[in-house]
C-alpha cells in the first residue's frame, strides 16, 4: 500500500483558497457597506430598509 500526500495536499491546497476566497468577500463587503447611499446608487447598488445592501436585484 502506497501512500502519497498528493490528495491530502490538494485538499489542503482547496481549503486554503477558499479560506483566502471568503476572507476577500468579506473585506469587500465590509468596505461596500461603508459607502454613501448616493455612492452605492452611482455603482448600481442600493441599500434596502434592513441595511441590506442590494444590487442586480439580489442581495450581496
Amino acid at each position: 500500500m502506497t501512500l502519497t500526500l498528493r490528495p491530502i495536499g490538494a485538499a489542503m491546497s482547496g481549503l486554503a483558497m477558499r479560506g483566502a476566497a471568503a476572507f476577500e468577500r468579506r473585506r469587500t463587503l465590509r468596505q461596500i457597506s461603508r459607502l454613501s447611499d448616493r455612492r452605492l446608487h452611482d455603482i448600481g447598488l442600493e441599500r434596502d430598509w434592513d441595511g441590506s445592501i442590494l444590487g442586480n436585484g439580489r442581495g450581496i
